[in-house]
């Protein structure tokens, strides 16, 4: 390889330019998201028994805290991990390989994002009472519970959806269903600070007549690429590479019960992070406490506008969820791969056994920014690169591959020539790379088995 993660084939995202997104992630955004994780801790430490060792480890994560904050705010250099965790010695190892002399703004930006948030996870690995403990799950629940609304309106319809359907109407619903899983990504609860609740809810908007309007903000589609592999595929097996937990999940879900009900797979894989990571991803334990949250009826307002016939629709899916995994049509997993900070280019020499496994699968969907990111490696590229160049040959030849992605960053390849140019008559810059508003769907066949 002539690249490495420290320099990849076009400059990185570094957080050194000024007024930068990066540089605005790094030194706004991240100490908001800190802080969120003393506060959180904070409160839960309220609840413990004081001078109890549970009690007196939450306050020495509120020190490790403190002291993590401090070298973010100096600049210092990016130091070794120290906990004893599986992935430590390889992420120490890629450290002084490939970043010996970084430091919180010089590096990459998707290296030290990926960084910050394993550093804050060895706050509480280095405990025994909190070794496991999600400090981003309260935000997760709350942000779930607030989307009640499209939860209801999708469990409404589903009964629709896997009925008997002929082509043109099972087209229809794929469209329809490609979408609302597209646009789920908009709750990604590490860049609330930028989004307003009015722009989550036109996002997780559902009607036919919004999905239509937002089908402009597509820049790159390759919808209809996608639709030709899934109308021969039957009783295949496909897997997500997932992102959001709550609201985005769900729809995760949505989409995978309905080629599983409509038999175009028989076997879903749901890979997941195994760290708390980028506030709002999903780990394996957020699959079954959305499956529970649906099944709890007290869990949604119960002022909300729904009907008694809503919830037993949404009860009727969780229960179904629930089925797929104790019979294994539904497997969940997670891999320490997904909480490296490299590109997935080397996820066939990293991570050899798990790139062979996915493989097998016929279609590997990423989800959302990050995965988009990692997928093409971070930097600034020419817009107009195709994505099956920007993801790499291991990545090019691995199996059919498609991101979705709400745009959250700059990074962007597969436009037409002259497109930058069109929708920057229309929309800044940060509007349409960063702010979520806008969106691709972007297909790699891969190599044919």
């Amino acid at each position: 390889m002539s690249y490495t993660p420290n320099s990849p084939p076009y400059p990185a995202y570094r957080a050194t330019v000024k007024d930068s997104f990066a540089w605005d992630s790094t030194v706004r955004r991240w100490p908001i998201i800190v802080e969120g994780v003393v506060e959180d801790v904070k409160e839960a430490l309220e609840k413990k028994k004081k001078d109890s060792q549970e009690y007196n480890e939450g306050h020495t994560i509120l020190q490790g805290i403190e002291r993590l904050k401090t070298e973010m705010k100096q600049n210092e250099l990016l130091r070794p991990i120290q906990d004893s965790k599986t992935d430590t010695e390889t992420w120490n190892l890629h450290l002084k390989t490939y970043f010996p002399s970084s430091t919180w703004l010089n590096g990459t930006w998707l290296f030290n994002e990926c960084y910050l948030y394993r550093r804050l996870h060895e706050c509480f690995a280095m405990t025994t009472y909190w070794r496991d403990y999600d400090p981003f799950l309260n935000q997760k629940n709350a942000t779930f519970r607030s989307s009640y609304s499209s939860v209801f309106s999708l469990a409404r319809k589903m009964p629709e959806f896997i009925q008997p359907l002929d082509k043109e109407q099972w087209t229809h619903v794929y469209h329809e269903l490609v979408q609302v899983c597209l646009w789920g990504n908009a709750t990604d609860l590490s860049l609330l600070t930028n989004m307003t609740v009015e722009d989550i809810k036109r996002l997780q908007a559902i009607e036919k007549d919004r999905l239509k309007e937002q089908q402009k903000f597509i820049v790159v589609d390759h919808t209809d690429q996608l639709l030709k592999q899934l109308e021969t595929m039957h009783d295949g097996c496909i897997e997500f590479v997932l992102d959001n937990s709550g609201f985005e999940l769900f729809v995760d879900m949505i989409f995978a019960d309905w080629l599983i009900q409509t038999k175009t797979v028989s076997k879903v894989i749901l890979n997941c992070k195994p760290i708390p990571w980028f506030v709002s991803d999903v780990m394996p334990k957020d699959v079954q406490i959305l499956i529970d949250s649906c099944l709890d009826r007290n869990f949604f307002p119960q002022d909300a506008d729904h009907t008694n016939e809503d919830v037993v629709a949404l009860e009727t899916l969780a229960k179904r969820w629930e089925q797929y995994i104790e019979n294994g049509t539904l497997v969940v997993r997670s891999h320490d791969f997904w909480c490296s900070g490299l590109p997935y280019c080397y996820l066939k020499s990293e991570a050899p056994a798990l790139y062979e496994t996915m493989q097998q699968s016929d279609l590997v969907i990423f989800k959302g920014d990050l995965n988009f990111r990692k997928l093409v490696f971070c930097c600034d590229w020419p817009v107009t690169t195709p994505f099956v160049e920007a993801i790499g040959k291991d990545m090019a030849d691995f199996t059919s591959v498609l991101s979705l992605r709400t745009n959250k960053a700059d990074a962007m390849v597969g436009l037409k020539e002259g497109q930058e140019k069109e929708i920057e008559e229309v929309a800044t810059y940060n509007e349409w790379r960063c702010s979520g508003k806008y969106a691709v769907i972007q297909y790699s066949k891969g190599y044919t088995k």
